[in-house]
């Protein structure tokens, strides 16, 4: 019969009448659950073990898995049991011995209803290097019901949480606190959280994900990932976008630029709503604001000047603007979302910079 060690239980029932479910919750070695789960020549999982389960493997690259996996490999393995939610299972009975203080939890005809991710994850790192686990304790909430109805609501109950985006995972990183307050200085609301300061006056609250996408944009110089990767600014890029290198106060000349970009953006789309390419230049405002806002970036290299202030800003748009727009109206076939997601648009501005081919390393290399 099925079985794992358990380095500690705790024991639990529901309060039903008839005791209809009852449960346990274990911290477990996880070469015995390995064991378990493993096909036979502990390569890949069984399969079946998971039909109960809402979703299928993802991946190593999918969903949190390459985290799962480095973490249960890391230097940081003994706090696997603290950092990731475990198993849920499902089974007609189980039974293991109370007196013992690592007992064998044997079960009957069981289904892992929730931690595909982390059952598959485990597996590969397992087969990636087999000691790398050996500080690892899984969590696994083991429940035994005959109903099907109690199955079906565990499996929907452990699968149905709200989702929590990898910005709110790093809402309360040190950088971030640390740039709340450098920013606070300036008169500036850092929402690290979403509409933490929805009391504020909207021009004096800045979005952690805006200015993540401004930091890609001008810093960066990666105008297109703003727009179409900004997945990768709280998750791979985090501490690429955010650290404490940055002047603040250009940081936040770089906030009143992109600000003044974004009212001339509502403005048109406003003026103009569905017609957004009939507007002459500032057409291209819609689609491509992050390309505006690097193109100011690329104008102020080439003449060695910081941001002007905010009653400066006017011309300076412009004058991106109308790069912009002659750079973009020799793809007058491309719809716009789909220029403003290629790297080629950004080559183009540099050409039209320059007035001859110019690569970006050309332009910054007087900055």
């Amino acid at each position: 019969m099925p079985h794992f060690m358990a380095q500690s239980v705790t024991y639990g029932k529901g309060i039903h009448p008839d005791g209809n479910v009852r449960g346990v919750i274990a911290s477990v070695d996880p070469y015995s659950f390995i064991d378990m789960i493993a096909s036979s020549d502990k390569k890949s999982v069984k399969r079946y073990l998971f039909d109960d389960n809402l979703r299928i493997f993802l991946g190593q690259s999918g969903g949190y898995n390459t985290d799962i996996i480095s973490t249960a490999t890391s230097s940081q393995s003994h706090l696997f049991w603290y950092l990731n939610n475990g198993i849920t299972v499902i089974c007609k009975s189980y039974a293991y011995n109370k007196g013992h203080a690592n007992p064998l939890i044997t079960l009957d005809d069981f289904q892992i209803v929730n931690g595909a991710q982390t059952s598959h994850s485990l597996m590969e790192a397992y087969r990636f290097d087999p000691h790398s686990l050996e500080n690892v304790v899984l969590l696994v909430r083991i429940y035994a019901t005959s109903e099907k109805s109690i199955v079906e609501s565990v499996a929907v109950a452990t699968n149905s949480q709200a989702k929590i985006q990898s910005r709110d995972l790093r809402s309360n990183a040190e950088i971030l606190k640390k740039l709340e307050l450098a920013l606070s200085d300036f008169g500036l609301f850092f929402e690290r959280k979403r509409n933490m300061h929805a009391d504020k006056p909207s021009e004096d609250r800045v979005d952690a994900l805006k200015l993540g996408q401004m930091i890609l944009a001008y810093y960066l110089n990666e105008p297109e990932r703003a727009r179409s990767d900004s997945d990768s600014i709280f998750g791979s890029r985090f501490s690429q976008i955010f650290h404490e290198s940055y002047d603040i106060t250009e940081l936040v000349s770089l906030v009143r630029l992109y600000q003044r970009i974004e009212e001339l953006r509502d403005k048109y789309s406003s003026d103009f709503s569905g017609q957004i390419e009939s507007g002459g230049a500032y057409q291209y405002l819609i689609y491509g604001h992050w390309f505006i806002l690097f193109t100011a970036k690329m104008l102020l290299a080439k003449r060695g000047q910081p941001i002007p202030p905010q009653d400066l800003l006017q011309p300076l748009i412009d004058e991106a603007v109308e790069v912009v727009s002659k750079a973009c109206s020799q793809q007058k076939s491309v719809a716009h979302y789909q220029m403003f997601r290629s790297p080629k648009t950004k080559h183009k501005i540099l050409e039209e910079l320059s007035g001859k081919q110019m690569d970006l390393f050309t332009i910054l290399a007087g900055d």
